[in-house]
């Protein structure tokens, strides 16, 4: 696959602020019988609350598609200072079984990846992947780890708050990379497959559809913010990511959570020594937002539309000379359920 270095950092920024809600509410509040189990009101204020939490229960059956598209561009001496573009996009198609509920609401489901198709393009150059159709470009070493994983069942387990707990059941997956590969590996070189696309790569792309939502009641329009830091470049950045719950919806007897979010990005350091050079940042533009639609009543999320924009722009010095280099990302995530 066709990849820049800045892409890393700003998916891992958009993956935090897509899927973190984190939030303490004060207890004192009493069931109301005559309204729906997600819906209560304070015992003090008698204001309605809602419970935000994914309730399924064994057999349940979720098929669903989720786009993933990712825009790269640089201008820079290393690019002869001509504006380079990439467009990346990737869809999954997917069906989650519920095979138990424990006590604690913990979900355990079989997961099946049933087809997966990808586009990327660079200038001219342009490649295209689909899983369902057995061409030379599923032999590309880029896409053996979407090859392994087709119509290859593997479980999960996920917490009543949308937090994935584990995955496994991975064997016949490596079984099919390992095979991909030649049958020629040693166990030190296993071991690195399984660490690069394994348990936590499969784990973060089925993360990014769930909303991690709090244990507490919310008030609708009441907001609750997240705060994490990551790295863009050289660059320590602190995110603050703002989530709304921005109402309550009844459709054909779902009842939807509507959560709006907004991402916030400071850097903590605009300018670092590496290598030898100074690299100082002239101008940045970041933004983040997000709709969420969680279906209570299903206990699943029934549709997400998140989006997160980075542009940089660097004044690069060293030996007495400078330059200039420009560098940006934009990420957007859409997740559908189709039944």
């Amino acid at each position: 696959m066709l990849k820049f270095p800045i892409s890393v950092a700003i998916v891992i920024l958009s993956l935090c602020f897509i899927i973190s809600c984190n939030k303490k509410d004060d207890p004192g509040t009493v069931q109301n019988t005559s309204k729906s189990e997600f819906i209560i009101k304070d015992s003090v204020t008698g204001a309605e609350k809602v419970i935000l939490k994914y309730k399924v229960k064994k057999g349940d059956v979720f098929k669903y598609k989720m786009i993933a598209k990712t825009s790269n561009m640089e201008k820079s001496p290393a690019t002869e200072d001509k504006e380079i573009k990439q467009d990346n996009e990737i869809n999954y198609f997917y069906t989650k079984e519920v095979l138990d509920v424990d006590e604690s609401g913990i979900a355990n489901f079989k997961v099946t990846f049933d087809s997966i198709t990808i586009s990327s393009k660079m200038d001219e150059e342009s490649i295209f992947y689909n899983s369902n159709v057995n061409d030379s470009v599923r032999e590309n070493p880029a896409f053996i780890q979407y090859n392994a994983i087709i119509n290859n069942p593997f479980y999960m387990r996920v917490s009543p708050q949308g937090e994935i707990n584990d995955v496994y059941g991975l064997e016949k997956v490596f079984e099919n990379l390992f095979k991909a590969l030649g049958d020629t590996l040693d166990e030190r070189e296993k071991m690195e497959i399984k660490q690069q696309f394994g348990q936590e790569s499969i784990k973060e792309i089925l993360q990014q559809e769930y909303q991690i939502c709090p244990k507490d009641p919310l008030s609708v329009d009441s907001s609750w913010t997240k705060s994490f830091t990551t790295t863009v470049l050289f660059f320590e950045v602190l995110n603050n990511a703002k989530y709304t719950l921005k109402g309550i919806d009844d459709k054909n007897g779902n009842i939807l959570a509507n959560i709006e979010a907004l991402l916030n990005v400071e850097f903590k350091n605009k300018e670092v020594k590496e290598r030898g050079m100074k690299i100082a940042i002239a101008d940045s533009e970041t933004t983040g937002s997000g709709k969420i639609s969680i279906n209570l009543n299903k206990g699943c999320i029934q549709s997400k539309e998140t989006s997160t924009t980075l542009r940089l722009d660097l004044k690069l010095s060293a030996g007495g000379q400078s330059a200039m280099s420009s560098q940006g990302v934009t990420t957007n995530l859409i997740v559908q359920l189709l039944n």
